[in-house]
């Protein structure tokens, strides 16, 4: 799915230099703190209130020697479904609707559509989780495997949580002082592909309280090799019922 989206959005769009936001520094981690204390810290944001979300976003794709920008936006409903469209001077290029078991999306000008199962995804690219690590990262929020035994350092001047349940290895990044997630990484040493999601530009939000405007998806897989997408967030509403349509064209032929 990523390479498809990435060939979507590059055959709309002209190669462009896309300007990404600065990162604000944070403050610098010097002492240990214990697993148990950080994972505390990052469970201790409770969202059970927020059950959907719109935004309007700003999308930065990087990958296979391009780079481009494009706007878009974004609507999610808890535990149901996560969806998006991509526009350029008002064109929309591509669309796609992510729900528990499944993903799909349409190229529009290509007049096409691909679909895979959500497993099928968590295979190409090791993630631990399907659609609730995708959700996960919407809300701003870690993934933890439940069953995972995580261990505490100190790494590049953040807080360091890591582990591994035999089959993928985890790495979470955590802000001192604030204690908010900054990064999580999946890695499969095996097949040698990896993921991670980062954060930034946390702002005080009703009912997500402090929520990333800025957020980054880093991917490799020796098929795909590197690819990064970055979603600005504009504007975000909770709560508030946002409609979206997902229909696949009759006339579309089903890409590989």
């Amino acid at each position: 799915m990523i390479k498809y989206l990435f060939v979507s959005l590059a055959f709309v769009f002209s190669a462009c230099g896309a300007s990404r936001p600065e990162e604000s520094p944070g403050k610098v981690a010097t002492e240990p703190r214990t697993a148990q204390f950080l994972v505390k810290k990052l469970q201790a944001r409770n969202l059970d209130a927020v059950k959907r979300m719109s935004a309007q976003t700003r999308i930065y794709v990087e990958g296979d020697g391009q780079s481009m920008s494009a706007n878009g936006n974004i609507v999610w409903v808890r535990d149901s479904a996560i969806w998006l469209n991509v526009k350029k001077f008002g064109l929309e290029a591509a669309r796609v609707l992510v729900t528990p078991d499944s993903v799909f999306m349409i190229n529009r000008l290509q007049k096409t559509w691909y679909g895979r199962s959500i497993e099928s995804l968590q295979a190409e690219y090791q993630l631990p989780g399907g659609f609730g690590l995708l959700q996960d990262f919407l809300l701003g929020r870690a993934w933890m495997d439940k069953d995972m035994e995580v261990q505490s350092d100190i790494e590049g001047g953040f807080h360091r949580l890591s582990g591994s349940n035999g089959v993928v290895a985890a790495d979470y990044r955590i802000e001192e002082g604030s204690f908010l997630l900054k990064s999580e990484s999946f890695l499969q040493p095996r097949t040698a592909r990896n993921v991670r999601f980062s954060f930034d530009n946390y702002q005080k939000t009703k009912p997500a309280g402090l929520y990333p405007l800025l957020r980054t998806i880093q991917a490799f897989s020796p098929e795909t090799k590197d690819v990064q997408f970055e979603l600005e967030f504009l504007h975000v509403d909770f709560n508030t019922p946002a409609p979206f349509r997902f229909e696949i064209p009759a006339t579309y032929q089903r890409a590989e």
